[in-house]
């Protein structure tokens, strides 16, 4: 009901009730699944008599003041606002100027209304769920049409960002300088967090733990290594930045799967290749990557040449092969920071999700691992001695 709504998500409905020219609206809180540990969400339902009811989706900042002070990215509230307000139109502008055919087009939900009172950030987006789409079990590894898809969103998201700084390299590089991260914080924040990071890793480790301890020795190798996930990039490219399946959801309509990409909330400067690794060691499991892992780096410069030459672009000329291979070279080992720093989070267990509302700290990132973590570790640790780079 809308008087029980905060203050700040009752205004922007209100707003945006009358733009439509509905006379009601209903919200109802979204049952969490352990997915989202940013914003608290909502489904919502405009009414209006004689209309048909018209499904929304909110999202409220959920961080206290607390975090935000130490947290090494930008506010994620204000990075998602920015995307849509700012940097979205540009890339829509871009397909619109080459014609991109729609089924080309990467497709996001639209946005209806924002708000950005301080602490109370709020954005009010089209709910995807009742168009059909459904949310990804994030302890489920994905199969191949899913991932083989998936990276093609991630191809045509990353070639916008390309065309963009060729076509527009002044307002590129403000977005570029707005959505880099804060080296020196970073640098902080991997220290606290490292230790029990890692300590969590080699714990579950088994046939492979001493291994990963004497890859990781000195500790502050490891360190290093998940600095590149957030680390400024070189290429001309804004990265998603949590593009793992819980922000993507799928349907299937006349037998074809079609996905759409949700959460803007960590777009950032960075190396396209640290997305792909991201989905790849999240979404899959250790027979998947034995399987597909080397295919599907193939696919996804494959999906990203022919994204930007439906922009009028010369791949050769803004991201040539060579410097594709350099960067899995050098971010070869990425997987197994993610592995380690990021994968417990993605895989942790509803019930020991931390509360962000309140009293949690940046370093409660760092969480134990379950046993559902525990498998897939071992699985990325399998892999890596397979491949030769453990």
């Amino acid at each position: 009901m809308p008087g029980q709504v905060k203050p700040p998500l009752r205004e922007v409905l209100e707003k945006i009730t009358k733009e439509q020219e509905y006379d009601s609206y209903v919200v109802r809180e979204k049952d969490g699944d352990g997915s989202n540990i940013m914003s608290s969400l909502s489904h919502v339902t405009l009414h209006a008599k004689g209309k048909t009811d018209m499904k929304l989706f909110a999202k409220s900042a959920a961080w206290s003041a607390k975090i935000r002070v130490t947290n090494p990215v930008n506010c994620p509230y204000s990075v998602e606002l920015y995307f849509y307000e700012t940097l979205w139109k540009q890339y829509e502008k871009l397909e619109d100027t080459f014609s991109v055919p729609k089924e080309h087009r990467f497709r996001k939900p639209k946005l209806f209304g924002c708000g950005y009172e301080y602490l109370n950030e709020t954005l009010v987006l089209e709910d995807m769920v009742a168009e059909g789409y459904k949310e990804y079990d994030r302890q489920t590894s994905v199969d191949y049409e899913y991932m083989s898809t998936g990276i093609m969103l991630m191809a045509q998201f990353h070639a916008l960002s390309l065309a963009y700084s060729k076509y527009n390299p002044e307002a590129f590089k403000r977005a570029s300088e707005y959505l880099t991260m804060d080296e020196s914080k970073l640098e902080k924040w991997i220290a606290s967090v490292a230790p029990k990071m890692l300590s969590t890793a080699i714990s579950c480790a088994e046939e492979h733990r001493d291994t990963l301890k004497n890859y990781f020795h000195p500790s502050k190798k490891f360190n290093r290594l998940f600095m590149d996930y957030f680390r400024k990039g070189n290429d001309n490219v804004l990265i998603h930045g949590d593009f793992k399946p819980s922000n993507i959801l799928h349907r299937r309509r006349n037998g074809k799967l079609e996905l759409v990409v949700v959460d803007f909330q960590l777009v950032h400067d960075a190396n396209a290749v640290v997305d792909l690794m991201f989905f790849i060691f999240t979404a899959t499991d250790e027979s998947f990557r034995r399987a597909h892992f080397h295919e599907l780096l193939h696919l996804y410069y494959e999906k990203l040449r022919a994204s930007l030459l439906r922009l009028h672009i010369d791949p050769d000329q803004v991201y040539p092969e060579k410097t594709y291979r350099a960067r899995l070279e050098e971010f070869s080992m990425l997987g197994l920071a993610i592995g380690v720093g990021l994968l417990p989070v993605v895989l942790m267990d509803k019930d020991k999700m931390p509360d962000f509302h309140e009293n949690a700290g940046i370093d409660d990132f760092a969480v134990e691992g379950s046993p559902l973590f525990k498998e897939r570790f071992n699985g990325i640790l399998n892999n890596y001695v397979e491949w030769g780079l453990l």
